[in-house]
């Protein structure tokens, strides 16, 4: 969808819900957006995981994309270190300076491309090419054939999030929810790569690592 990537698209429905970087406060969309950060670096081959699930940065290569970089350099400073354990002392760091350097810099980003427009510190995004996310997002997910990895990655961070609910009708948001279960349990979608599939199997231990903190 014009070239955004999953990350992109689910910062906009964040935005579209709440268009403040206090958004990104919230435990569960901190999380994920730092999770879908961190999937982007794997697929990319700028970060990779230990047998033991701890993250290690390549020495020589860049981030993939300009936004990347604060997270890197943070994994850098604390590796190495597990995806669950990096998630969690993030998401509940004082004041979560740490998750909300992490998501400006993506904002940044989509305001220099033109995705969004920012005053006083509110950020605004196109309504129309955030329908458009959603509404492919919900074909995809009702068609016969696989789904793409990027919307299924997007459903995993909406459905995970708890956005979902906030943005689709109750039988729509079920829908979705249902197809991700499906794709994500099943052997036979082979353009979900294995990177999201280890992710989402992993989500249970993270979130709870973040929802029952005190």
């Amino acid at each position: 969808m014009d070239g955004l990537n999953y990350t992109q698209e689910f910062v906009l429905c964040v935005l579209n819900q709440k268009p403040k970087l206090s958004a990104f406060k919230d435990r569960k969309v901190a999380a994920y957006l730092l999770l879908s950060e961190i999937v982007e670096l794997l697929r990319a081959g700028a970060m990779e995981l230990t047998p033991v699930n701890r993250m290690v940065v390549a020495q020589v290569t860049k981030a993939p994309a300009d936004y990347l970089v604060p997270l890197t350099e943070d994994i850098k400073k604390r590796q190495p270190e597990s995806v669950n354990n990096y998630v969690r002392d993030a998401v509940l760091s004082v004041r979560k300076r740490r998750v909300t350097k992490i998501a400006e810099a993506i904002c940044d980003s989509l305001v220099k491309a033109g995705y969004l427009e920012v005053d006083h510190k509110t950020y605004y995004d196109n309504q129309t090419l955030t329908d458009r996310i959603l509404t492919q997002l919900y074909q995809d997910a009702i068609a016969k054939k696989e789904p793409s990895e990027k919307n299924s990655m997007l459903a995993i961070l909406l459905v995970n999030s708890g956005l979902v609910h906030q943005i689709f009708p109750k039988q729509e948001a079920e829908t979705i929810e249902l197809r991700l279960k499906e794709v994500m349990k099943s052997d036979q979608y082979h353009l979900i790569s294995d990177v999201t599939k280890r992710i989402n199997k992993d989500l249970a231990g993270i979130i709870d690592a973040v929802s029952f903190a005190r």
